[in-house]
């Protein structure tokens, strides 16, 4: 009888609660989805139709671009409905390629407006999404953070970071903050962060995760942080940031994804970068499926001769994303 006892504890013990369910994530920086419309309080410039890029105006602002890229971009780039529209579906391809029709939480960035959101969210909705998610920021670009979700997303919020006075001046990206209700009752807060760029000190970058870690402190629900940390694997490894985050998170790539390189390819420094990670708050009932974290790979974002990630081209119309995208199941209690 002891025997017997003990056997069905044992079991008991290691039964996974009745009441946990897990979800699918995935983070993808969309890498400029904008709409074909010319919004005057943005600088759009370069993604716009090539016949709203005739006048003297647009000309010499396109000559103020220092970087030769984006200033043949301004210049000649033919962001029509049709350029537009291939993007849009390369990146509905990518996202529902992803395990059932895609993830169940995807969390963007670089995305234009509402406008342009709306028209990805029409795309996926046939695919069981139901509700979308953006808030307009100060960002010049006018380059957001957003959310598509099978889950209803409520209470979204923008928070600043502030900024050592030396950086005041320096234009960035809000954390978009929202809740998702995964179930009746079980609510998960989600943070959606595009952080400063490579271009800007890398205090700008510790200083968001201070942020960030501001906000998760100021509660107790379960947490989970995406998007592009913009925090390349020099600076990492000289400061140890993402190893510092271990006290409030888990962050994907340094829990599982062992044989992954990385999520974005610098061409400059030959090197592979982790720029985007999902972080899962620790000790509130939530966790990675360790297993399942991954840098995903499909035939129409990576480039087959290097393996690097296939950027949109709007000639081609080939490509998604300079960034892979990075997912994530998880569980929760």
């Amino acid at each position: 009888m002891f025997i017997k006892i003990k056997i069905i504890f044992v079991i008991f013990l290691f039964m996974p609660s009745l009441n946990a369910i897990n979800i699918s994530v995935m983070s993808i920086n969309a890498q400029n989805l904008f709409d074909t419309i010319d919004d005057p309080n943005k600088d759009d410039k370069a993604f716009l139709p090539i016949e709203l890029k005739q006048s003297q105006s647009h000309k010499e602002e396109c000559n103020n671009i220092t970087v030769k890229r984006w200033r043949t971009e301004c210049f000649f780039q033919d962001w029509n409905e049709e350029t537009k529209n291939a993007k849009l579906n390369n990146l509905v391809t990518v996202i529902i390629s992803y395990g059932n029709n895609g993830a169940d939480v995807v969390g963007l960035q670089e995305i234009e407006n509402i406008n342009i959101l709306g028209q990805l969210f029409q795309l996926l909705k046939p695919f069981g999404y139901t509700d979308f998610k953006l808030l307009e920021s100060s960002d010049k670009r006018g380059v957001d953070t957003a959310f598509i979700s099978r889950y209803k997303i409520k209470n979204p919020k923008l928070h600043y970071v502030s900024f050592s006075p030396s950086f005041e001046t320096i234009d960035t990206r809000p954390i978009f903050e929202v809740d998702i209700e995964v179930e009746p009752n079980k609510v998960i807060k989600f943070y959606n962060v595009h952080f400063p760029s490579n271009w800007h000190p890398v205090q700008m970058r510790i200083e968001s995760f201070g942020r960030l870690n501001d906000l998760i402190n100021s509660h107790n629900q379960p947490a989970i942080a995406l998007g592009d940390f913009n925090l390349n694997t020099k600076d990492d490894l000289k400061f140890n940031i993402y190893k510092d985050q271990e006290d409030l998170w888990y962050v994907a790539h340094r829990e599982g994804c062992a044989l992954c390189k990385g999520t974005y390819y610098y061409g400059k420094g030959a090197t592979w970068d982790f720029l985007d990670t999902i972080m899962v708050s620790r000790d509130r009932d939530i966790e990675f499926d360790v297993k399942s974290i991954d840098v995903f790979k499909t035939e129409f974002n990576t480039y087959k001769d290097t393996g690097k990630p296939h950027w949109f081209n709007s000639k081609t119309k080939l490509g998604t994303s300079d960034h892979f995208p990075i997912v994530a199941l998880i569980n929760i209690d």
